[in-house]
């Protein structure tokens, strides 16, 4: 935000915007013995004997009510026998073997679990995962009901036993609806809505910029989920410097509000919202220029579409990076154990401290890709992919040594594709032999 105040001068006081109704977050549990799904007595000694989750107190009235912990937190949790089916919309997160999926396709019988996020909300998602890990340890998938996305059970695994909770992302799912003849596409997110915030959308996108937009309403809702609640009226959030010089400042018009600037027949439009996207949804439009945002003026944000094609820098906040880091350290053994292998190449993120003239309170780092040449004991030598911008004299090809401290993420490519430290469970996938 220092940025903007240098850019945009004073921040105004902006009016009050009644909170959204927060929905329970809703998940289904595919288990690879349909009995597990409604043997409630053995979830509850499972729970009982957790070293991940504490049973506060339990219920056993047509399902199970319980209340959890973790940590210092506590949650109310329903749990119920479902039935399974995947909606054709779900996106498939993960991958999933051919072996796996003929087995989720089979089971009819799930566990519907149900839980109120707090305001810790990348904890209380995390704790989510937790809980389904200690109730069904061997699951096939995880449906997402509230973000409308099938997560491998083997991620969820992985993601319940660390010590670093999942990326944002997760608890979102940003989806694209195209028209049949024309080139419109409209984009919107499930998920947010369990957290306390708004859905997210953009009007007006194009086959050939909803990539783009789509960037951009990640981006916001990380930066929401990390803020832990909604914007103001008409409050700015910095999401990205699009050039050098120009930043991408957004700002989230309520739906209806926002329907009232595109023609009625517009895709997204009030037709489109009989049976949903009707409640607690903004639109993100953007201030051009520091004159727009002092007059309230927003504009689309196709207004930078000739800059966002051209990789924009997206702003990552501190807390994201630390949590990056933590989860790359974490699981630093996996790329280690993948250096030096035939056909295998790891890139690796590292922090660099930036020149003097660029340094603001908090934020002195910026984050850039190497080539991962050389490992050491206690450090790694890697050499630079790309120019910097605010590290004036190093340049691309650099060739550098840093301790495996300052590591802030990384990447392997192999033949099959490539892994990070959110998805390491594909290497075991993949046949790769880590012992």
């Amino acid at each position: 935000m220092a940025l903007f105040g240098k850019l945009f001068g004073k921040n105004k006081e902006n009016g009050k915007k009644e909170a959204p109704e927060k929905e329970i977050s809703c998940m289904i549990v595919i288990p690879r013995n349909g009995e597990e799904a409604d043997n409630y007595a053995l979830l509850e000694d499972r729970l009982k004997n957790s070293s991940l989750i504490q049973l506060k107190d339990s219920v056993n009235d047509d399902g199970l009510k319980l209340k959890i912990a973790s940590g210092e937190l506590e949650y109310d949790v329903r749990i119920s026998t479902t039935e399974v089916e995947i909606p054709v919309m779900f996106r498939i997160q993960h991958f999933f073997r051919d072996i796996d999926i003929e087995a989720i396709q089979k089971q009819k019988k799930g566990l519907f679990v149900e839980m109120m996020f707090n305001d810790r909300i990348l904890d209380s998602y995390h704790t989510q995962l937790k809980l389904i890990h200690e109730l069904v340890p061997d699951c096939l998938a995880v449906l997402d009901a509230s973000s409308e996305k099938v997560l491998s059970g083997k991620w969820v695994a992985l993601a319940a036993k660390s010590n670093v909770p999942p990326s944002p992302r997760y608890i979102f799912t940003v989806q694209a609806v195209s028209g049949d003849e024309s080139d419109e596409v409209w984009l919107h997110s499930h998920g947010l809505n369990r957290c306390g915030l708004c859905e997210l959308e953009i009007l007006n996108s194009t086959k050939d910029t909803y990539d783009s937009h789509y960037n951009i309403i990640e981006t916001m809702a990380k930066r929401l989920i990390e803020k832990g609640e909604p914007l103001q009226e008409k409050e700015p959030m910095y999401l990205a410097m699009v050039t050098n010089e120009i930043p991408l400042i957004a700002v989230a018009v309520p739906w209806k509000e926002a329907l009232k600037k595109y023609p009625s027949g517009i895709l997204g439009g009030m037709g489109d919202r009989k049976e949903g996207h009707n409640k607690d949804t903004d639109v993100i439009f953007c201030y051009a220029t520091p004159e727009d945002y002092d007059k309230k003026r927003y504009s689309e944000v196709s207004v930078f579409d000739e800059y966002l094609s051209e990789n924009p820098i997206y702003m990552l906040s501190n807390q994201e990076t630390e949590r990056m880091r933590r989860l790359a350290a974490e699981r630093l053994e996996y790329m280690l154990k993948m250096f030096g292998r035939e056909k295998i190449n790891i890139l690796v993120k590292v922090g660099l401290e930036v020149d003097e003239e660029f340094k603001e309170e908090g934020n002195s780092f910026e984050h850039i890709w190497f080539d991962f040449k050389e490992k050491h004991k206690d450090a790694f030598t890697a050499e630079l992919t790309q120019e910097p911008y605010y590290v004036k004299e190093l340049h691309e090809g650099a060739v550098m040594t840093f301790p495996y401290s300052q590591i802030t993420d990384w990447i392997i490519f192999t033949p099959d594709g490539r892994v990070t430290p959110d998805d390491v469970y594909l290497l075991a996938y993949d046949g790769w032999n880590l012992e």
